[in-house]
């Protein structure tokens, strides 16, 4: 942790010289948190960790949000696994939507940034049709898995 602590500090200078917009980190452990947040200025201001329906990583995120600290989900969509999900099948078509829709609202709705990846025009513009709304229960059933 001390090499990440004087790249923090390093990044901190970049930021106080307007040089870069915003700081984060990424696969930061709650414990890692504390450590960077009790030694140094600036606050990450986002922790890219792995975050979608079956894997929730609750205590971090929520951690991450109590200080403010933006949930960027990487592999929202399991990298592919969550196709195989018969349950976020069925959860999908009740929305009339893709699994890749549902994960990727899943996100939105529990205030992350979600970033998936495709190189696939149709599936791009598909992960952004996002204009559904997930129910408390389903987000509820979603977040159990």
């Amino acid at each position: 942790m001390p090499q990440n602590i004087e790249s923090w500090k390093a990044f901190e200078e970049l930021y106080e010289e307007g040089k870069i917009k915003s700081i984060g980190v990424s696969n930061f452990s709650i414990e890692d948190l504390k450590r960077l947040m009790a030694e140094t200025k600036i606050k990450p201001m986002v922790n890219q960790i792995k975050v979608h329906i079956g894997h929730s990583n609750t205590e971090l995120v929520e951690f991450c949000q109590k200080e403010g600290i933006l949930v960027e989900a990487y592999s929202p969509l399991a990298t592919g696994k969550i196709f195989d999900y018969e349950n976020v099948q069925k959860m999908a078509e009740k929305y009339n939507v893709s699994v890749a829709q549902l994960s990727i609202r899943w996100c939105l709705q529990k205030d992350m940034l979600p970033l998936p990846k495709s190189v696939h025009r149709d599936r791009i513009f598909e992960k952004i049709a996002l204009d559904f709304e997930i129910s408390k229960e389903d987000m509820d059933i979603l977040s159990s898995y």
